[in-house]
C-alpha cells in the first residue's frame, strides 16, 4: 500500500492511497492522518480511486475520523471509491449516521465542495417562499421548492437527493420549529450559484443546533431527518435567528447542463 498527502491549504488536506485498506496497512493510513490533524486539518479528502480493497479495519478508521473531525465542525469526503468499496462503506451504515462524513465522485468535486463556504460569490438569483407550518401542505412546499430549480440541467438522482433533504427540513421546522401551530410561517429561501445550489429553511421554534442525542442509534424513534440531510447534501448549516427560531442551509455542489443567469 501507498499513501500521498498533500496540503491544499493549512485546514485541508489530500490522502491519495493505493493498495488495499486492511488490519496490515491501516495504521499506516492513520498515523499518517495523525499527523495532518496535528498540524491542523480540520477537512481530509481521502481519495480512494487507486484502492481495490477495504474491510473492518477501514470502517473503523472512519469511525476514528468523525470522532476527531465532528467537534471540528471539520468535514470528511471520501472521493472516487469504485463500485466495491463503496459497497463496503454503504453496508458499514457509516454514510448515514457519521454527520462529518460525505462522498464525491473524484478529488476535484471533494474540493469544490469543501471549497463552498469560501466562495465570495453572490448568487445569480434567489427566491424566497413562505409556507403555513401545516403538515398537510408538505408536498406542495417541496414541490414549489423544487419548481424553483426546474430548469437548472440538474441530474435526477441530484435533484432526488434535494427533494429528500428538504423535505427533512420542511418537515423538522413544521413539526418541531412551529410552536404556534398553523399559525406559524416557515420561510425557504433558494439560492442558484454557477456550482451549487443551496436551500435555507428558517421556523419560529425554540432553536436547534442540528446535534443528537446518539446519532450512532440507528434505531431511534427520531432524529434520522438530520441524518439524511447530511448524508445527502454537501454542507448542512444550523443556526439561531435573531429574532428566534432555527435557519437550516442545505448546500450541494452540481454539474449542470443548463446556466441560472434569469431563472426562475
Amino acid at each position: 500500500m501507498m499513501i500521498d498527502l498533500k496540503y491544499e491549504s493549512d485546514r485541508t488536506c489530500v490522502a491519495r492511497i493505493e493498495g488495499e485498506i486492511d488490519l496490515a496497512s491501516v495504521k499506516e493510513v492513520r498515523d499518517t492522518l495523525s499527523e495532518a490533524l496535528e498540524r491542523g486539518c480540520n477537512n481530509v479528502v481521502l481519495d480512494l480511486s487507486d484502492v481495490s480493497y477495504v474491510d473492518s479495519s477501514c470502517v473503523a478508521l472512519l469511525v476514528w475520523l468523525n470522532r476527531v473531525l465532528e467537534p471540528r465542525q471539520g468535514r470528511l469526503v471520501l472521493a472516487g471509491a469504485n463500485r466495491d468499496v463503496s459497497r463496503v462503506l454503504e453496508l458499514s451504515g457509516l454514510l448515514s449516521v457519521a454527520p462529518v462524513l460525505s462522498t464525491a465522485d473524484d478529488e476535484a468535486d471533494a474540493l469544490s465542495s469543501l471549497g463552498m463556504g469560501a466562495v465570495a460569490q453572490e448568487p445569480a438569483w434567489e427566491r424566497t417562499l413562505t409556507f403555513a407550518a401545516d403538515t398537510a401542505e408538505l408536498a406542495s412546499a417541496r414541490q414549489q421548492v423544487m419548481g424553483l430549480l426546474d430548469g437548472l440541467g440538474i441530474s435526477e438522482s441530484v435533484m432526488f437527493d434535494i427533494r429528500v433533504a428538504v423535505g427533512e427540513a420542511l418537515a423538522n421546522a413544521m413539526r418541531h420549529g412551529s410552536p404556534g401551530g398553523t399559525s406559524d410561517v416557515v420561510e425557504v429561501t433558494v439560492e442558484a450559484y454557477e456550482e451549487r445550489v443551496a436551500i435555507v429553511v428558517t421556523d419560529q421554534g425554540c432553536g436547534f443546533d442540528g446535534s443528537l442525542p446518539d446519532e450512532s442509534d440507528i434505531y431511534a424513534a427520531s432524529g434520522r431527518g438530520v441524518m439524511f440531510m447530511r448524508a445527502l447534501m454537501d454542507r448542512v448549516e444550523f443556526a439561531p435567528c435573531e429574532s428566534g427560531g432555527t435557519s437550516v442551509r442545505l448546500e450541494k455542489h452540481v454539474k449542470r447542463t443548463a446556466g441560472v443567469q434569469g431563472r426562475p
